[in-house]
């Protein structure tokens, strides 16, 4: 009988250090795998002035933006923390440095299986030029995207694109009003995700789309700048809650105060990476909860 206790105690032991041991893999295998069954993440990441936000579940991920390039080996390292080798899908909503500034990076490093931007090259950058050299000799591979089109991918992961409009007026100079803007639907959630647009593009979008813009989440213009954020488009959104990128202590001071106030005014809650760190929002589809890094 001791023989039979010593025997099983010896096996709970072993399971115990085993499990101790796989569980401590490190925080790439645990963040890597704690997505569950029909959950969709969406990642605000940390990565100063810019965008950088991780759309992912169980099968797919998508990177929309790559933040600025003075970031950009924080933002690959995030990336491989969390488990990401390939990304489906790498959208540019438009070619300025603080959201494409990591993008020859992240091409550098990971296996991206489909690039997306709206076509305008930022004749001032030198990156937007380097990624039109790979487009044009044939390395990458790009889809422009503009208003009316969706993508799809598994698992019920809708994209519908609003902007750019093929005549929406505004000259290709003008990057920020020609921004990618999509709806991510996913079940009954649904988030808005705006670039820099400012506010002739906010109010276009209000005259096209009224009351289809409504959305769960809102990921605020231009990082919360004074050009953005317009009352009547927030209405016509009316987002349960509003997330907004950008950095600490950075000289254009955003988010604006005022901007912030027209928030507190509609009762929409805030996040502000700049303030809250990382921020994570999951969904089964249906509700959803935020998690922070502060």
């Amino acid at each position: 009988m001791k023989k039979f206790w010593k025997f099983i105690l010896t096996i709970i032991i072993a399971v115990a250090a085993y499990g101790y041991e796989a569980y401590d893999f490190g925080s790439e295998a645990h963040e890597a795998i704690s997505l569950l069954q029909g959950q969709l993440e969406v990642k605000l990441l940390d990565v100063g002035h810019g965008d950088a936000i991780l759309l992912r579940n169980q099968a797919v991920a998508i990177l929309v933006d790559t933040g600025d390039y003075k970031n950009s080996d924080i933002l690959v390292r995030r990336l491989k923390t969390l488990g990401v080798r390939k990304l489906d899908a790498l959208i540019i909503t438009h070619h300025h440095l603080d959201h494409l500034g990591g993008v020859i990076k992240i091409l550098n490093n990971f296996d991206v299986k489909n690039f997306y931007d709206n076509g305008i090259v930022n004749p001032q950058s030198e990156i937007s030029k380097d990624v039109e050299k790979l487009i044009l000799n044939g390395i990458l591979s790009r889809q422009i995207l503009s208003a009316g089109q969706k993508l799809e991918f598994a698992d019920n992961i809708n994209l519908k694109f609003l902007a750019p409009a093929s005549k929406n007026g505004f000259h290709e100079k003008d990057l920020n009003k020609n921004s990618v803007v999509f709806k991510l639907q996913y079940g009954e959630f649904s988030m808005l995700f705006t670039g820099d647009i400012e506010a002739k593009t906010e109010n276009d979008l209000v005259s096209r789309y009224g009351k289809k813009l409504q959305s769960t989440v809102l990921k605020v213009a231009h990082h919360g700048s004074s050009t953005s954020s317009t009352y009547n488009f927030l209405k016509a959104v009316q987002p349960q809650l509003a997330l907004i990128s950008c950095g600490d202590k950075e000289k254009y001071n955003h988010p604006n105060k005022k901007v912030l106030g027209t928030f507190d005014y509609l009762q929409i809650p805030v996040k502000v990476t700049s303030q809250n760190g990382e921020i994570t929002l999951r969904t089964d589809g249906e509700k959803y909860q935020i998690m922070t890094d502060k």
